[in-house]
Parts: C-alpha cells; sequence; structure tokens
C-alpha cells in the first residue's frame, strides 16, 4: 500500500525588521526616518550597543543620545561608537505613531532591546522606559500624553508566490512507526481465517509561515500559489500534487481529512493466537524556497518584498502488514 497522507510547508513568522550595525556610522539602505516635531527634520533610528536608541542625522552624520543632567534632558552626539540601525527591507513594515499617556505602551511598539520603545512628543524625539519618556534637548516627561512609534498591522490580506527552490539544499529523512497492534485468537480446534482491518482517518496539512528576525504577529487572511517540488526529485518515492492554502492566522494552511484503510486476511491455526502489526513509512523533507510576499492593508495600500524560508514536506510513502509467528493459546481448548 502506498499512501499519502502528511503534507507540511513551514516559515517562521516574523517580520521584516532587522538591527544592522554599521563603522564608522553611515546611513545604510532602507533605514527607518522619523519626524523630530521640535527640530522639523527628519532622523533615523538606530540604537548603541546597550540598547540606547539615537537618532542619526544624515545632514551632520551624527547619531544623537538622550541623557538626564538635573532637570534637563541634553542632546548630545556619540563619536567613535558602534551603531546599529534599524531597517525596514524593502520598505515593507508600515509604521505609524500611536499616542501613548502615562508610559502605558501601545500594542506592536517598535523596541530597540532591554525595554527601550521609540517615542516623540512636541520636545523632541525620545524613548520610553519605566514609564517615563526622555528626550532630546528638554525636560524630562513622566505623565505627559507622548506618542509611540508602532507598526500598522490593520492588513486585509497578504499572497505569498514561490518562485524557486533550492532542491540541491534540501535534508530527507525516513522513519518507520507503528500505526496499529492486532491480535487474532483461535480458541476452535480447527483452523480459522480472520480478516484484519485498519480504517485511520488521515490530516493532511499544508503551512506557509515566512522569515525574520523580530517578531510581531499580524492578521488578515494570507495565501499560497507556486509549483510544490516533486518528492522524487528530492529523494521521495511518489510525487505531490500543488496544494492552494488559505486560512485566517499567522500561518497559511489547509487541513483535508481523508479516509484510508488497509486490510488483510490471516490463516490462525486452531488454539493459537497471532499478532499483527501495521507500520508506516515515514518520509520528510525540508527544501529551501524563495519567492515574493505581497501585502495589502485595509486602506488600499499595498507592499511587496522577496523572501524565503523552509518548505518542510512529510508523507507516509508505504504501509506495511506484518504478521509474527503465531503463538499457542494459555488457556486453550481440549480436542
Amino acid at each position: 500500500f502506498k499512501l499519502s497522507l502528511l503534507q507540511i510547508a513551514e516559515v517562521q513568522t516574523q517580520t521584516y525588521l532587522e538591527w544592522k550595525e554599521v563603522h564608522p556610522p553611515q546611513l545604510p539602505k532602507d533605514a527607518v526616518p522619523v519626524f523630530d516635531k521640535k527640530s522639523k527634520q527628519t532622523l533615523y533610528v538606530a540604537r548603541l550597543e546597550d540598547c540606547t536608541p539615537c537618532f542619526y542625522d544624515s545632514a551632520k552624520k551624527s547619531c544623537s543620545v538622550s541623557t538626564f543632567h538635573g532637570e534637563f534632558n541634553l542632546g548630545h552626539t556619540v563619536q567613535n561608537r558602534k551603531i546599529s540601525f534599524l531597517l525596514n527591507k524593502d520598505n515593507f513594515e508600515i509604521f505609524e505613531w500611536k499616542k501613548s499617556s502615562f508610559g502605558e505602551v501601545p500594542p506592536l511598539p517598535v523596541e530597540t532591546c532591554n525595554g527601550y520603545f521609540i517615542a516623540r512628543n512636541d520636545f523632541g524625539l525620545g524613548y520610553i522606559t519605566d514609564n517615563s519618556l526622555i528626550t532630546i534637548g528638554a525636560k524630562k516627561q513622566d505623565t505627559t500624553e507622548n506618542e509611540v512609534l508602532t507598526l500598522n498591522h490593520d492588513i486585509k490580506g497578504q499572497h505569498l508566490t514561490i518562485t524557486e527552490y533550492q532542491i540541491g539544499s534540501a535534508k530527507a529523512s525516513e522513519n518507520i512507526a507503528e500505526l496499529k497492534h492486532f491480535t487474532a485468537s483461535n480458541k476452535n480446534c480447527e483452523a480459522a481465517k480472520q480478516q484484519v482491518k485498519l480504517d485511520q482517518g488521515i490530516d493532511k496539512t499544508v503551512s506557509f509561515l515566512k522569515t525574520r528576525t523580530h517578531t510581531f504577529g499580524g492578521t488578515g487572511e494570507t495565501s499560497v500559489s507556486g509549483k510544490v517540488p516533486l518528492i522524487i526529485s528530492i529523494g521521495g518515492k511518489l510525487g505531490l500534487k500543488y496544494d492552494y492554502s488559505r486560512l485566517n492566522s499567522k500561518t497559511t494552511s489547509t487541513v483535508e481529512k481523508s479516509l484510508h484503510s488497509v486490510s488483510m486476511e490471516v490463516q490462525v491455526p486452531a488454539n493459537h493466537a497471532c499478532s499483527i502489526v501495521i507500520n508506516s513509512n515515514t518520509f520528510t523533507a525540508d527544501v529551501p524556497f524563495t519567492g515574493q510576499l505581497t501585502r495589502v492593508y485595509n486602506n488600499g495600500e499595498a507592499r511587496r518584498t522577496l523572501t524565503d524560508g523552509i518548505y518542510s514536506h512529510q508523507e507516509v510513502a508505504e504501509i506495511q502488514a506484518l504478521v509474527n509467528p503465531c503463538t499457542p493459546l494459555v488457556d486453550k481448548k481440549r480436542c
């Protein structure tokens, strides 16, 4: 018996933001801009090695941080320090400022690390930590209404188009597992035939997620299109059919229930018992892929970016029914 039972394609669900260290500091591609209300300038989000946020001025080629001295926060530039910039690959993610009162942090905030959240008010740019706002060149604000930089995940839908599989980098393995164990007993004085049957419902699942380093989650529907690699091309025994997948969750998946049946006839000698074991041979393969992810927001705006991930395939390639040697019954009948 050869059955296609389980298929899974999986990539880690995360956003397209990352931190990139640049030394000496210079503005990299895809750096995230923020508008400073006080100076009316556009600066760029960065951080120091200790997670302290700083804001890079591309004209002055310097990064300013906030310090607290007496009752004022004095902005100063850092020299000869390692600086990491926040990057938004292909401008894929959308940012928005959300109001924050009394140090409350709204959902999906932009964090440098260790609890530093990018924020601003009319006095300048800064960050929230320990329920206070520290800004550049102004008094420390403990209870004022501020704005926190957040990700916009008001997403209507996403579509992942698989363009290529790196078959040469695939990793494959096989595993044998026991599905069912039967015992057929015959307490009669003549040999008897017994029918052994296994009916089992199998969930067939395909799911795709995308790969990045900062997890923030998301909403909306995701669909997937593209060719599924033939399992024979990566060392398997069977070919696969294409599956279109769709589900309201962080993953994109489809689940189908199929009923598979295995049956056999066993000749059981008089006053004997025979055991039957049904095993499955499962083939597993992890195949890297590349593709394009298109995201549409509820306001109608669309963003696109290239993506990569792992297509993980599991398939029961073979089912075997094995009859073990029959043994005499302990409480056998006299004949």
